[in-house]
């Protein structure tokens, strides 16, 4: 029978509820399955691979005293607030199952009388309107899926942080953020965090026929783990501004690349994306960086795309 485990922050600082989801993930067990329930404070957290000053209204966030962080799995920048609930299920790789993640939360909503539905490859919608957005990390043997719930999010600051172009929105045939998300209070009027914490809980329970258990947390370990997510260099990255760019959105996500050519000599490559894949760019880097563009074939695949970016106005080859 498999282990489960409840976790739940009673902090609102982003970089310790990080720190508490990678004491976790460092320290998950076979057979084990756990449930960590998390809320931030006017937070835009971006994905791994995304670059903070195209996402995220910096000098607005700043101005209101929120908080930008950035973290270890792959996807777009989200909004935080005590609005919303965080979740993150957190395993060995044999127990991972996204689909079964992803019901624990259909089946609570729908005990509280809320019908939702998975969208694509990590969205859950209400009507057609977005309230969760979920990212995945996967190592070599321990794994997460966390996401958001948007219980009462304020929309107008939503907004007024985060960047999303205009290539995303046509995508899905929206025309602003606003327009394309819901507040689960807007179709249940007397829900509230206990209420759907509790909900939560209880279908986890029934999914996995077992009851949880109270996981130990180690004080002194996670302080220490919060300092690497509150790092500047981490949230930031290194300036480009010297660099070309260029930016297109694929199907599977939009990309950024800054780079430096010496000919056709790639010297120096970086590639910011919302792709779901955490380790995308850093391996489409170690590919390209040193080699020839004259070199390289035209592979369908992302390393391709970006090849076929750096290629663009530039050479005939």
């Amino acid at each position: 029978m498999t282990d489960l485990y409840l976790v739940e922050s009673d902090r609102f600082d982003v970089y310790y509820n990080q720190a508490i989801e990678k004491y976790l993930l460092d320290r998950v067990s076979a057979d084990e399955v756990i449930l960590y329930l998390w809320r931030n404070d006017r937070t835009v957290v971006i994905g791994k691979n995304q670059d903070a000053y195209s996402e995220v209204h910096i000098e607005s966030l700043n101005e209101d005293d929120g908080f930008l962080a950035r973290r270890i799995s792959g996807g777009g920048a989200v909004y935080h607030d005590k609005g919303n609930l965080n979740f993150t299920f957190l395993c060995k790789r044999d127990l991972f199952d996204i689909e079964r993640q992803d019901r624990v939360i259909l089946n609570a909503l729908n005990d509280l009388g809320i019908h939702a539905e998975k969208s694509g490859r990590n969205d859950l919608l209400i009507d057609g309107k977005k309230f969760s957005g979920h990212a995945y990390y996967k190592g070599k043997e321990n794994c997460f899926h966390h996401g958001t719930l948007m219980l009462e999010v304020n929309e107008d600051v939503l907004e007024r942080y985060l960047n999303v172009s205009l290539s995303k929105l046509h995508s899905k045939n929206v025309k602003s953020v606003r327009s394309r998300i819901i507040n689960l209070r807007s179709v249940k009027e007397d829900l509230d965090i206990d209420t759907l914490k509790n909900a939560l809980i209880a279908s986890f329970e029934q999914m996995y026929h077992n009851t949880v258990s109270a996981y130990p947390l180690n004080e002194d370990e996670i302080i220490k783990l919060r300092e690497d997510f509150a790092c500047k260099e981490w949230i930031y990255g290194q300036s480009y501004d010297s660099y070309h760019m260029k930016e297109r959105r694929f199907d599977w996500g939009t990309v950024r690349i800054f780079y430096d050519l010496e000919g056709d000599l790639i010297k120096d490559l970086k590639v910011y994306t919302d792709s779901m894949d955490h380790d995308l760019s850093e391996d489409i880097e170690k590919k390209l960086i040193g080699k020839r563009i004259s070199e390289l074939g035209n592979e369908e695949n992302e390393t391709g795309a970006i090849l076929s970016l750096l290629k663009e106005e530039n050479y005939e080859i």
